[in-house]
């Protein structure tokens, strides 16, 4: 059984401009998952259980509401899968973190990317995460 791949930081270093991209789109999907659920939220609440009753006013809305949300949803998973496809694990939206396997002094460890960095300057065990990350 082959194992998750394994990481040297100038590896991790070459995939940022392809994890660029991909993280400002899970942040626009994000944005937007929270603006239709926002709308759709409102719609319930003014109508309730009524919203449900294809007659009403704002049913059509409301559905379309959730439709865009799924697609959002879908979207922001691919972007996702898409990460990890390149081998990194996504850890937080807010901000975007990403990490990937590597080995620091013979201990298995995580390079630790965020949002705006242009290189991996920092890593942490992989048993602790974004707070306890470490200069390289």
């Amino acid at each position: 059984m082959v194992g998750p791949r394994v990481f040297e930081v100038d590896e991790v270093d070459e995939l940022i401009p392809a994890l660029v991209p991909l993280v400002d789109a899970i942040e626009r999907h994000k944005r937007q998952l929270k603006q239709l659920s926002v709308r759709a939220n409102a719609l319930e609440l003014i109508w309730g259980d009524a919203l449900q009753d294809d007659e009403n006013p704002d049913h059509a809305e409301f559905q379309a509401h959730i439709a865009e949300m799924q697609k959002a949803k879908e979207a922001l998973e691919a972007c996702s899968e898409r990460i990890q496809e390149l081998g990194g694990e996504v850890k937080g939206v807010e901000p975007p973190l990403v990490d990937f396997l590597g080995v620091r002094e013979r201990r298995l460890i995580y390079w630790c990317w965020t949002k705006g960095e242009r290189r991996i300057t920092h890593w942490h065990h992989v048993d602790e995460g974004f707070s306890n990350r470490q200069p390289l």
